[in-house]
């Protein structure tokens, strides 16, 4: 199934606004419980901090901590993040929008 994609544009190498927060937890939450399994993908022009970010809070409302979070993300994607963008996650404080678990047990973002 093809998703079209959005558009949510926040200055590189600042966290994003808490309206772009607000909607990307809304489109992952809307997708997850219509088509549990699916993927979702996420980009920004280098991949080192707006993407890690909007990943990492997905993965926080997931209920993971925000420290192992950083560490998953920049085990794959190496300099992710800068002092800036870890301190907005560290000070994060998830209200588990995406708490919910698919058919198999596993949480909606792996």
């Amino acid at each position: 199934r093809i998703f079209y994609p959005q558009d949510w544009p926040f200055d590189d190498g600042a966290p994003p606004p808490s309206q772009i927060v607000e909607d990307w937890l809304n489109l992952l939450k809307s997708k997850f419980r219509e088509e549990p399994g699916c993927c979702v993908a996420v980009h920004c022009v280098a991949g080192l901090g707006r993407a890690p970010v909007l990943v990492a809070l997905a993965l926080i409302e997931c209920g993971m901590k925000y420290e192992d979070a950083v560490q998953f993300i920049r085990q794959k994607r190496r300099g992710a993040f800068n002092s800036k963008q870890l301190l907005y996650l560290e000070k994060y404080r998830p209200k588990m929008r995406l708490r919910f678990k698919d058919a198999n047990g596993h949480c909606c973002v792996q």
